[in-house]
């Protein structure tokens, strides 16, 4: 036990307790530990990546772990180690020159320079007689030893490799290439070098790397679990504690909620599943071929046709077939995420043998820790996991779910699109959710809804995931033949194959593209469920005023009415319009927008769902008048009697008569499922410009100017109207195919009015400009995990977006005056922050706001440290704007 990289320690308390400390070596191998059994030979994911890179698995899993003995080796410096003055021997751990720099030359950065040392060691190792080239060998190793480096979540800089001499001594040197040594002898990896030397089998190792730098990530944070991995200071062998770190490794990755034992149930019917006859489209994806490699499905049907089911029994069913272990369901925001996650939570057991324990299941997005819900799984997760309860029931776990970056590892998440999109750009621990992603079914809902930038970034997780061997399906209520044939291409072009074009315009529709038994695509036309067959009437109104009378009078009829707004200003104002028009002593007028805090965003939510959901009354429904914006189209499962839209285009405006008659209600508006609508026939009202076949060019922001700062193209929504006029009524889902491509196919562009050509090309090159920023975010996978795979990685404080925006937001935390003291503006024991904050615009409103005082701003910070990267706002003090729980964000003179 003389070897001298026992005097070095890799973790201590910070208060220099000199009785406790952790020894390096020990915890480069309570890492190994973890990767050792998450990752061993016999693993799917392992014989996935042993198979692609055509080696033997139990070859690739043992120099796999010594590699990952490794991903700390730059403790070994001397900087490093004087952190910890008190616990290290001064004599067998010189000073070195500089003292450590944890921001430019950290640790991680250090393990490049010591590799340099240790390379050739480590080469004749694996190759004793000396017989091989030197700089294949290194290109190599060097793509496997950037993926353990990089386990802080992004790759290292391998710059200014000279100048970290500075911060190591030369008996360091001597201490890793001991270790290394030591590590080689105890995993004793065999491979051989000619794999180096193929050019093609490096570019396969490059393109499983970020698969690599997950497993490296994953392994390290639950190899760091002080609670499992113990401080341990007595020197043995490495080859005796190694056989106590794999003890506490076992039971470390248990608590984590990994390695459970469960099995898939074999898939019996969508009746068996949900308790109902299937719909058209489930029937199809009860018995539509499946083998065993990746799949895409494209599922385009109307609202209410059973999309969801459909998914999940393609997904069941895919699982049953070994395709996948689990899947991921990504939708446009958070509020669909929740509903989604409710509704899942009470299926997803019946996917796994009752006799087995169920995975954890995880809700992914900014807020999910609020939902009480997904709360209460995590302490029942837990609860079973300390009592070895072995109940099928609905769990997760707290190591699961205290992060975003971790959710997706998860065997089952819900979430926004957002958190899986983030696998394909530069964000800090990127590795972890492409790793999150492996060998699931990932199911994106309203793909239609995403734009050029978004779509960009789609298209490549679609290619990457097909890679990694995972099946997509996309569910779509009104996607263009445009986009439905850029998803095929991308399909194609990842597989390099020729493209195939579409061929089906039916509506509805499933598409099927297989790689095995061949490349191939089919389109299965469908019958649309009659129950969700439905006809709207379309009114056009061209002036405010009316549609105002129109809610007067819905009110005094006892029905309920929704006015969907295309910007948050023109919101509050007819929320404002309207109350003057109704009795005093009536309190059945709602706001629903964004800009409102958390808080009051939820309290208004509940509400609507209250007066408009599916489960509303008659009374509870009776003249009660809904404004809302886009959110209401995009985030509630509600509907009302009578419907008034701003103009908006045609996806959007199918999208929101969706939300008029949704649910089956008797004549007095009372829920009943499966009968014959009692209410009157639907009329939607669209408040649009006065339609001329030659409009000047201020046609739309003459009486329309938010609605064209929404949507830049006034020749597509004059398309949009023409279409509606023509057709007086919109048959759903006989309109759908027509009613979209007299908008978006490529021939309309020649029928806008010469008028709006400016504007639309303008528009054009908005959309090509997203489609470019997109790509330019994009990391370049084929680089593999290194610095070469994009210009700019970034911090987790830094606010890297899946959704383009030109107008930059301003997270702002407001305040109150409590006797002398500020405190955020909602009083709550966990979530005051988050709870008290609202996003609006920074050049609009933000920049504009009365700051706070330098005095106030240290206490906030100082009281609540999440809170510096927020705007501090206190709304009595500011003169120009205020904040009503009743309004939310608004200027005030806009209230006056």
């Amino acid at each position: 036990m003389n070897r001298d990289y026992y005097s070095y320690w890799g973790k201590f308390k910070s208060d220099n307790n000199s009785e406790c400390y952790h020894l390096l070596p020990y915890h480069s191998l309570d890492v190994a530990a973890v990767g050792s059994i998450l990752f061993s030979a016999d693993t799917k994911i392992v014989k996935d990546i042993s198979d692609f890179l055509q080696i033997n698995a139990e070859d690739f899993s043992k120099l796999f772990y010594f590699i990952l003995s490794l991903h700390d080796i730059g403790k070994f410096s001397s900087s490093f180690q004087y952190i910890g003055k008190n616990i290290i021997d001064k004599k067998q751990i010189p000073e070195s020159r500089f003292s450590y720099d944890g921001k430019n030359y950290r640790h991680d950065r250090l393990g490049y320079y010591f590799w340099m040392q240790i390379k050739e060691t480590v080469f004749s190792l694996v190759i004793p007689d000396g017989d091989y080239n030197n700089r294949k060998l290194s290109n190599g190793f060097l793509i496997m030893i950037e993926t353990v480096l990089g386990h802080h979540g992004k790759p290292i800089n391998k710059n200014d490799i000279e100048y970290m001499e500075n911060f190591i001594h030369k008996n360091n040197e001597n201490a890793a290439v001991n270790f290394a040594c030591d590590a080689f002898k105890l995993f004793n990896p065999s491979i051989s070098a000619t794999f180096f030397y193929d050019k093609e089998w490096l570019g396969r190792l490059k393109q499983i790397s970020w698969l690599l730098a997950g497993m490296a990530t994953l392994s390290d944070w639950i190899g760091s679990n002080n609670e499992y991995f113990p401080y341990y200071k007595n020197k043995i062998s490495l080859s005796e504690y190694w056989l106590l770190t794999l003890k506490q490794a076992e039971k470390a990755i248990l608590s984590s909620g990994f390695k459970r034992d469960y099995q898939i149930s074999p898939f019996i019917s969508v009746e068996y599943n949900f308790g109902y006859k299937p719909t058209p489209l489930q029937q199809w994806a009860e018995k539509v071929p499946i083998n065993k490699y990746p799949q895409l499905f494209i599922l385009e049907d109307t609202t209410g046709a059973g999309k969801t089911e459909a998914a999940l029994t393609l997904a069941h069913r895919l699982m049953e077939a070994d395709v996948a272990d689990g899947f991921y369901f990504g939708l446009p925001t958070m509020a669909t995420s929740n509903a989604m996650f409710s509704r899942i939570v009470n299926y997803y057991t019946r996917l796994f043998d009752k006799n087995s324990e169920a995975p954890s299941i995880v809700l992914a997005h900014g807020a999910s820790i609020m939902n009480e819900q997904f709360t209460s799984i995590i302490r029942d997760g837990n609860e079973q996991y300390n009592n070895r309860d072995n109940t099928a029931s609905a769990q997760c776990y707290q190591w699961l779910s205290d992060s975003r970056k971790k959710a997706l590892l998860a065997t089952v998440g819900v979430g926004t699109l957002d958190q899986a999109l983030l696998a394909m750009l530069p964000r800090r621990h990127q590795p972890l959710r492409l790793l999150g992603l492996n060998r699931k079914v990932i199911i994106f809902d309203e793909i239609h809804s995403a734009d050029e930038f978004m779509f960009e970034i789609i298209e490549n997780l679609l290619s990457a995931h097909l890679y990694q061997g995972g099946s997509v399906i996309l569910l779509t209520a009104t996607l263009s033949l445009k986009q439905r044939q850029r998803i095929i291409n991308s399909w194609f072009d990842a597989l390099d194959q020729p493209q195939k074009m579409i061929q089906s315009k039916s509506f509805p529709l499933a598409t099927h593209l297989t790689y095995f038994p061949e490349v191939a695509m089919m389109e299965y036309p469908l019958e649309s469920r009659k129950e969700v067959t439905r006809q709207v009437k379309v009114e056009i109104i061209n002036e405010e005023q009316d549609c105002i009378n129109i809610i007067v009078n819905a009110v005094n009829s006892g029905n309920c009415i929704v006015w969907i707004r295309n910007t948050v200003n023109d919101a509050i104002k007819a929320y404002r319009d309207i109350n003057q028009r109704l009795p005093e002593n009536q309190n059945n007028c709602l706001l629903f927008h964004s800009r409102f805090i958390l808080h009051d965003r939820k309290n208004h939510e509940e509400q609507v769902l209250k007066r408009f959901g599916k489960k509303s009354t008659a009374q509870q429904r009776k003249g009660t008048v809904l404004i809302a914006t886009q959110v209401f189209q995009e985030s509630l499962d509600a509907d009302a009697d009578i419907m008034i839209s701003d103009i908006c285009p045609i996806d959007d405006l199918i999208q929101r008569s969706g939300r008029l008659h949704r649910h089956t209600r008797t004549m007095n508006g009372d829920y009943v499922s499966n009968i014959q609508d009692g209410r009157a026939s639907p009329v939607l009202y669209v408040h649009a410009p006065i339609f001329t076949n030659d409009p000047i060019s201020s046609w739309l922001t003459e009486n329309f100017s938010s609605t064209e700062a929404v949507y830049r193209s006034p020749g597509r929504l004059w398309l949009t109207l023409r279409s509606l006029i023509q057709l007086g009524e919109i048959k759903m889902p006989h309109d759908a195919r027509q009613l979209i491509e007299s908008v978006y196919s490529d021939n309309t562009y020649n029928e806008i009015p010469l008028s709006l050509i400016r504007q639309e090309n303008n528009s054009l090159g908005e959309q090509r400009a997203k489609a470019v920023k997109a790509q330019l975010q994009l990391l370049k996978l084929n680089k593999g995990y290194s610095e070469e795979s994009s210009e700019f990685w970034t911090e987790d404080y830094y606010d890297i977006s899946t959704r383009y925006s030109d107008i930059e937001i301003a997270n702002i935390l407001l305040l109150k005056k409590i006797d002398d003291n500020y405190l955020p503006w909602v009083d709550d024991s966990d979530f005051s922050i988050a709870l008290s904050t609202v996003k609006i615009s920074k050049n609009k409103y933000a920049d504009k706001l009365t700051t706070v005082t330098e005095n106030i701003k240290e206490k906030i910070n100082k009281q609540y440290p999440q809170t510096r990267y927020l705007q501090l706002w206190i709304p009595e003090d500011d003169i120009n704007y205020q904040y009503d729980p009743l309004i939310g964000f608004s200027e005030r003179r806009e209230l006056s």
